[in-house]
């Protein structure tokens, strides 16, 4: 069973789908209601859950959170970093997309990834979370939060999970 939350500002944002997504009448993915192209842009209820969100628009329903990413629009990619080749990081790193809120998806071990600029960051449960462009373990490139290391590391520094590229 699927722990479910509402993330208040999540309410009415907007997302688009990264590929043809099903959406369903139930959050355990059951009773398809219709499919939507890739790049049709959605509105959330702010209803999520590990790896769903509930939508609103254009259809009342539960989508995977996996095949959906910010709408690009005012972002662009910044500075280049590479995931550092550690064993703590041989499973790529967790990728997040809204702050608290884990996707089923993140960076692969080695991967590059680059800043999103505007730079974007937060702290949490002692560890630092950066917004980056990344092509995540599904193949799909998004924007999502990444943990940079934890409080006090510094971006691209010996101390922090992405190494300057």
């Amino acid at each position: 069973m699927v722990s479910i939350n509402e993330k208040v500002d999540l309410v009415d944002q907007a997302r688009d789908t990264t590929r043809a997504v099903s959406i369903y009448l139930r959050s355990d993915l059951s009773g398809t209601v219709t499919t939507l192209p890739e790049n049709r842009r959605i509105k959330l209820t702010g209803i999520v859950g590990e790896g769903i969100a509930q939508i609103k628009e254009p259809v009342v329903g539960w989508v995977q959170s996996t095949y959906l990413k910010m709408p690009s629009s005012g972002l662009q990619k910044g500075k280049r970093y590479r995931l550092r080749d550690t064993p703590e990081l041989s499973d790529g790193l967790s990728g997040y997309d809204i702050p608290g809120v884990k996707q089923n998806d993140g960076p692969v071990a080695k991967s590059i990834v680059h800043a999103t600029d505007p730079f974007n960051s937060y702290i949490e449960g002692g560890r630092i979370f950066i917004r980056v462009f990344y092509t995540g373990k599904a193949g799909n490139e998004r924007a999502g939060y990444v943990s940079q290391g934890s409080a006090g590391s510094v971006l691209g520094a010996p101390s922090s999970n992405l190494e300057a590229f």
